[in-house]
């Protein structure tokens, strides 16, 4: 006889434990948990990464500006790195913890990685932000002007607007960043942090 048909038998059974057992509310609860919900988005962000990654590379078709074509081939080499990362991330992230296993010791380490994963990709892309802006104001301003690269940054005023985008650009590209990593992650890291408080 299995643990359900043991607690409905029973004369204590409780209507709000009963429910319990239902495997809808089951779902429901299982749904909530932090480290599903966070591998769930890796997912999610992995999916973007690739269409992202493909729509680079096809562009890079189209361009024959070897300046612009350096500032794509560094995105798509930290989109890919950073799908790898994201990918092992994934990997090595479980939905539940094992019984088998430290509660604390596994939460703090899930908690770990993830914040790690976080730190890293965003130190990253400060080196990355400025390439891939400086990449879309030169190829915006040879369309745009109709003439070559050297003839449209001789300009010093040109010189001195790209300064500027990229002092407006790679900080917004920079906080925008963990404003979607708080969103993704945010409030489930939240709740491993009050876990690993509680086992303190």
């Amino acid at each position: 006889m299995d643990i359900e048909s043991t607690w409905k038998n029973s004369d204590s059974a409780d209507d709000d434990l009963n429910n319990l057992f239902e495997h809808e509310r089951l779902q429901k609860i299982r749904s909530k948990l932090p480290l599903k919900k966070m591998r769930t988005n890796l997912l999610i962000g992995l999916a973007y990464a690739f269409v992202i990654t493909a729509g680079y590379i096809a562009l890079a078709f189209y361009i024959t500006l070897w300046q612009v074509l350096i500032a794509l081939a560094v995105m798509i080499a930290f989109n890919t790195w950073l799908a790898i990362e994201t990918w092992r991330l994934y990997k090595n992230t479980s939905n539940f913890i094992s019984p088998e296993l430290s509660l604390k010791a596994e939460i703090v380490r899930h908690y770990n990685s993830f914040m790690n994963w976080c730190k890293i990709q965003q130190r990253v892309g400060v080196f990355v932000y400025p390439v891939a802006a400086a990449g879309g104001f030169v190829y915006g301003g040879h369309i745009g002007s109709g003439k070559t690269i050297e003839e449209f940054l001789y300009n010093p005023h040109m010189v001195i607007i790209l300064a500027i985008t990229l002092a407006i650009l790679v900080p917004a590209c920079y906080y925008l960043a963990r404003l979607m990593m708080k969103v993704a992650y945010g409030k489930h890291l939240n709740k491993l942090k009050e876990f690993i408080d509680e086992l303190e």
